[in-house]
């Protein structure tokens, strides 16, 4: 809002001849601009300075419950600005508080006043506001620890009031936050993961749950405010639902934190690396050997997949021992085979000649018969008879 009116009182004192302004003057009037903003603010914070603690946090409750309401769009900036001027109103309640030493170590919760009993929300409020506030991703660190030791306090307060006795989560250094091994499939608990899951889904509810009763209660304060126990009892009841919500986000927050802290660790080293130059040249290693992935070493084995064993012998030892079991030729009978079948030469064709006639002329009845079945088949098989089936 105060833009808004930043920009109109501009524009109603603007003079009509600014277009012909030379560029001096639109520096100047930039810069009075500013100092209008700037008066604006401290306009602000002289109203915030000239209202009461009671009146800051009945305007902080009510833009709280706004800013926490579900049916809210918190993608305009109408609620960016409401959060950031939110948190403005209660950092000023924050400081008063504190000057005021309305809160002390040393009393117990039936001592402290109903109207300052609702000031303990004021941090569990900031530590929200902090952990929803939209930011750059390097300020995100600094807005998570923000909302991280808000929390912490608040629940240190409730706890030294004797209001809830849980220990109180620390936030991780750097030293927690270095890069560790993964864990194996076998060290993750499914068991306990789900466990953890269905408590915090209970919890969630349950929560919900609470919330409505503690607006219902709210909505009938409101109508009858005379009463002044019904009132503190709402205040301890809103004060315990956050002590629940505080401890959740807390486990949030520790994880974010980790990761923004490692984050930030990585990028300060490859600064360094930049800063200090190109990296020197390591000497050339050896090649490493091939890795084969089975889903199974006795699969792996059965099947032949990859290499299930060193080789045992070379290819020439191989067809040696197939030749000495009789598996394949041996060396001398591929030469034989290399060189070609053996045809009759006309020597031999000869002495075969020589040997029929001696047959012939010792009248050898074998040879006889041998002879004249040849001339039989000759006369009743013509040269080029044969199966002519199909011919054309």
């Amino acid at each position: 809002m105060a833009d808004h009116c930043c920009d109109s009182h501009s524009h109603c004192h603007e003079s009509p001849s600014s277009s012909n302004t030379t560029e001096s003057n639109i520096k100047r009037l930039t810069s009075d601009d500013i100092h209008k903003h700037v008066t604006l603010n401290d306009t602000d914070n002289r109203n915030d300075e000239s209202q009461t603690v009671s009146q800051l946090f009945d305007i902080a409750w009510t833009n709280q419950n706004d800013l926490q309401s579900s049916s809210v769009d918190t993608t305009v900036d109408d609620y960016a600005s409401k959060l950031l001027h939110t948190i403005r109103l209660l950092e000023s309640i924050e400081k008063r508080i504190a000057t005021l030493e309305l809160f002390s170590d040393n009393e117990q919760i039936e001592e402290l006043s109903t109207t300052n009993l609702r000031y303990l929300l004021v941090y569990p409020f900031l530590a929200w506001l902090h952990q929803t506030k939209r930011s750059k991703p390097s300020q995100r660190l600094i807005n998570v620890q923000h909302a991280f030791d808000y929390y912490v306090k608040y629940l240190t307060m409730t706890r030294n009031y004797g209001i809830h006795k849980y220990t109180i989560p620390k936030a991780p250094t750097n030293q927690d936050c270095e890069p560790t091994e993964p864990l194996l499939s076998r060290d993750v608990d499914m068991m306990k993961m789900a466990q953890d899951r269905a408590s915090k889904i209970r919890g969630h509810l349950r929560r919900r749950e609470e919330e409505e009763s503690i607006r219902a209660f709210e909505e009938a304060m409101n109508h009858d405010s005379s009463d002044e126990e019904a009132k503190r009892n709402f205040y301890l009841s809103k004060i315990k639902w956050w002590i629940k919500t505080a401890f959740d986000d807390l486990d949030y927050l520790q994880d974010e934190l980790r990761v923004l802290l490692q984050r930030q660790s990585i990028e300060s080293t490859n600064d360094e690396e930049t800063h200090r130059g190109p990296p020197s040249r390591k000497p050339a290693s050896r090649p490493m050997k091939p890795l084969i992935i089975t889903r199974d070493q006795l699969q792996a084995k059965v099947f032949g997949a990859g290499y299930p064993s060193m080789s045992t012998m070379t290819i020439d030892e191989f067809y040696e021992s197939l030749a000495q079991r009789g598996l394949a030729p041996t060396p001398e009978q591929v030469k034989n085979n290399v060189a070609g079948p053996k045809f009759p030469t006309a020597s031999e064709a000869e002495k075969e000649e020589i040997a029929k006639e001696k047959y012939i002329e010792k009248d050898d009845p074998e040879m006889i018969k041998y002879l004249r079945s040849m001339d039989e088949f000759k006369d009743g098989s013509h040269r080029g008879d044969g199966n002519r089936h199909n011919r054309s």
